[in-house]
């Protein structure tokens, strides 16, 4: 009774210094050319007319008062929208944002709605706009479309309430029997091959003075599948690999492929390194892969040298004739000099070649052999700073696993590789990791990547998956992604429904069992079997998929779709190093899942994301988070460049992402214990939970002694919203100036059964200091 009266009584002195409003404002916009509103006060804007399709984005209208949305302001934001397309893509975009700012970095709020079946539909979100001034509701649209909106409001909401950590309130008593075990411990199955026979490479014809190996190897690993070898070694020694043709194993068992020493450079246009598929009991051993630097850098640090009208130039700083003048200028990203790595405080990111094929590519000039004039927009660019330049991006990869089983990978260093280091797919179970390192080489200021994209990216398994003693750096993205596909869905029929943006899905074997789940994640208890799968025409990754059952009708905002071909889960990372990398460290969309006793530094934005989500346009992943163990890492500078969410920098996040909005009341992350790590230097809030039920926060340290150049007033804090049975107990804060307000915030409105307590400000023993 003394516990729940003291939180109360924390939750209700932040309640006294708020008063709600009496109604919601009406949000009145502009008229205009393609916006009307009606007599009954519908707002529309139509693009219909239009002669012909636009594949870009236009903005049509905002608000009229501009005093309606403030800097600072919490606000609840609603509408109902009714969307016809009328083109590819179609669909209309809500907005706040800075009518100063050119592009999405500060918009407070952002709503993609495309065809809505001619329903109307209701939105409702809560937003928080940043301190910056000028904040406008506007509406875009992408190509040809007819969008109307009505009963358009806008309310204030309540600041988050606040508790201090000063350990007033009783902490209560944690039963270790309810908390998350996270995975279960597993072994790997060595080899067991039918015989002792070992073959060595060299008699295929690898050899270090060859030009090209790769008929060679792959003659060799033929050799020994045949001829059901134990194991093929290859001697130390630099081997060159010319050929687009990947080094395959497929179909091996019981087999192990030596080659301590050994170091492969690759230089190809197509395929992978290496590919592993339906191999059983196999393992990986003792060598290093690297890309040919010398023809083809994968990526440069540049300097910008002239910001002008609809232009920029760069130079290599590692280069005075840089040796590929066809190169592409994927994506430039700020590069701090203090730690060689990507991740600045306000660092920019600008992407000029991505995801363009090479005919698209932006215009450009060579003005000597290092200089480089871009015809594109320099906004954000300033001379003298530093990027590093990516000329890759997601082409190729180094090694691809599919549907292997008990698959050993040990003492393997990934020099450098365009594209994913390791991309996982297909029903593969149990894979083990063991002292593989993506590092670059020391010593050499040209190496300032490893991997172009992922160095680990799980796109589908069946789980069992362990990372021990690796240390993964310096990559283009991020240092792990884990989760299976999902899609967004539809009603079409009485046993049809159409799925989007749901290209994993164009195949589905007849037979496969499909989850349906309403629109927010929560069960509608439908699990159907494939009948049928063709694609819309025209569609853009649309697929009508017929069931066998008659499908659940739709009573929320349309389905998702989960394949239970796929069951990606039991993750274990423990005792690694990673960092420096661009993106994310570990991003988590699996159940069952341990990391600990780890090193997370310094990654571009943010440690560790707990999520699931899916879209209508990009990518939709993950089936739901639980189960999750994070214990006795170090988080230090964990997102420099100040990745937010809702505006709040943090280091681990726990959120979803939706067509519409970026909570559910529905618990599709749940049972998360989060203990004993320390947090050094948090950019922002240490943790921002959203959407969760069921996470202990518990004995953790937060020490924060390096000043930022703007120390945010919620920075080291724990954050809540969309929270239920959340317990955030005896964690520690050392003092520092640098941090204003230790404590935990969370969202009244949509938070429940949250217990803070036991939190404490403690200076650290000055033996402590000293280990």
């Amino acid at each position: 009774m003394r516990l729940r009266k003291s939180i109360v009584c924390a939750a209700l002195a932040g309640l006294s210094a708020w008063a709600a409003p009496a109604a919601p404002k009406p949000v009145v916009f502009r008229q205009g050319p393609c916006v009307t509103t009606q007599a009954d006060g519908t707002l529309v804007v139509d693009s219909l007319s239009e002669p012909a399709e636009f594949k870009s984005w236009r903005s049509y209208t905002m608000n009229v008062d501009p005093t309606l949305v403030q800097p600072n302001g919490r606000y609840r934001v609603s509408f109902a929208c009714r969307v016809t397309g009328g083109g590819d893509g179609a669909g209309a975009l809500v907005l706040i944002r800075p009518l100063k700012a050119g592009g999405c970095e500060k918009d407070a709020l952002s709503v993609l709605v495309e065809s809505t079946e001619g329903k109307w539909q209701t939105y409702s979100f809560p937003v928080e706009v940043p301190d910056y001034p000028d904040y406008r509701f506007q509406i875009h649209s992408y190509n040809r479309v007819k969008a109307e909106f009505k009963n358009f409001a806008i309310e204030p909401l309540p600041p988050p309430v606040f508790v201090p950590a000063n350990a007033t309130a009783p902490v209560p008593e944690l039963n270790g029997k309810n908390l998350p075990r996270g995975a279960r411990e597993f072994e790997m199955d060595l080899p067991r091959p039918a015989s002792a026979l070992v073959l060595d490479a060299a008699d295929y014809g690898v050899s270090t003075a060859s030009a090209d190996n790769t008929a060679a190897l792959r003659a060799a690993f033929a050799a020994a599948k045949e001829r059901r070898a134990a194991k093929l070694t290859l001697a130390p020694g630099v081997y060159r690999l010319t050929g687009d043709a990947p080094l395959t194993l497929e179909g091996f068992r019981d087999f192990t492929f030596e080659a301590p020493g050994a170091t492969f450079v690759s230089h190809r246009k197509d395929g992978a390194f290496m590919q592993l598929k339906r191999c059983v009991r196999t393992r990986l051993v003792g060598f290093a892969l690297d890309w040919d630097w010398a023809k083809d850098p994968l990526a440069s640090l540049v300097r910008i040298v002239r910001v002008g009208d609809g232009s920029f130039d760069f130079a290599f700083v590692d280069y005075t004739d840089f040796p590929n003048k066809d190169t592409a200028l994927t994506i430039f990203s700020a590069w701090d000099p203090k730690t060689r790595a990507v991740g600045i405080e306000d660092g920019v990111t600008r992407p000029i070649d991505m995801m363009r094929p090479a005919w698209d590519r932006a215009k450009r000039e060579w003005l000597d052999g290092r200089t480089v004039r871009v015809f594109s927009s320099g906004k954000g660019l300033s001379a003298g700073s530093l990027f590093r330049l990516q000329h890759y991006y997601y082409q190729m990869s180094g090694f691809k696993m599919e549907s292997n089983e008990h698959l050993r990978l040990e003492d393997i260093t990934v020099r450098s590789t365009p594209g994913f280091a390791f991309i996982m797919r297909g029903t593969q179970h149990h894979t083990l990791f063991r002292r593989v390192n993506i590092v670059a080489p020391e010593n050499d200021p040209r190496r300032v990547i490893t991997c172009t994209a992922d160095h680990l990216h799980v796109e589908a398994s069946r789980g069992f998956v362990k990372l021990e003693n690796c240390e993964f750096a310096l990559g283009g993205d991020d240092i792990l992604n884990v989760h299976d596909n999902s899609a967004a869905a539809r009603y079409r029929s009485r046993k049809t429904l159409r799925a989007i943006n749901a290209w994993k899905y164009a195949n589905l074997p007849k037979g496969t069992r499909i989850e349906v789940r309403n629109g927010d994640y929560s069960p509608t208890g439908f699990t159907g079997t494939v009948v049928d799968v063709k694609r819309v025409a025209g569609g853009r990754g649309r697929f009508d998929i017929t069931f066998e059952e008659d499908v659940p009708p739709e009573t929320k905002d349309g389905f998702v779709l989960f394949n239970r071909t796929y069951d990606t889960h039991n993750i274990i990372v423990r005792n690694c190093r990673f960092g420096d990398n661009r993106g994310r460290g570990l991003l988590i969309l699996a159940p069952d899942v341990t990391i600990e006793n780890n090193v997370f530094r310094h990654h571009e934005m943010g440690a560790i994301r707990i999520e699931t989500g899916y879209t209508v346009n990009l990518w939709s992943e993950g089936y739901g988070v639980s189960n999750v163990v994070i214990r006795g890492n170090l988080f230090d500078n964990g997102n420099p460049s100040g990745s937010d969410r809702r505006h709040r920098q943090r280091t681990i996040l726990a959120g979803i992402y939706l067509p519409t909005r970026d909570t559910t009341d529905y618990p599709i992350l749940r049972d998360i214990l989060i203990e004993k790590n320390t947090f050094r230097d948090s950019c922002g809030v240490a943790a921002y939970l959203s959407s969760v039920q069921h996470v202990t926060v518990r004995d953790n340290v937060l020490e924060d002694p390096t000043p930022r150049r703007r120390n945010l007033a919620y920075r080291a804090q724990f954050h809540l919203a969309q929270a239920k049975d959340v317990r955030v107990v005896n964690n520690v804060w050392r003092p520092s100036p640098n941090v204003a307000a230790p404590g935990v915030t969370y969202e009244r409105e949509s938070c429940t059964k949250v217990v803070a307590a036991g939190n404490r400000v403690v200076a650290q023993k000055k033996r402590d200091k000293d280990k």
